[in-house]
């Protein structure tokens, strides 16, 4: 498992595919930018906070 994250979607909001694509693009980079230690985890955690919270995903 490459992350350790857990996405929870609220179906009634019913979000279109290509948004979903971002944002599990955009966690991917932010995951690939922690494996190679350009940020800290407590960056990582807090910008992925921000992202799902973007995407309105938390």
């Amino acid at each position: 498992m490459l992350h350790d994250y857990k996405i929870e979607v609220d179906n009634s909001k019913q979000l279109k595919d290509n948004t979903m694509l971002n944002c599990s693009m955009e966690l991917s980079l932010l995951n690939n930018l922690f494996r190679e230690n350009l940020i800290a985890e407590a960056e990582q955690q807090e910008i992925k906070r921000k992202i799902l919270k973007d995407y309105k995903l938390l």
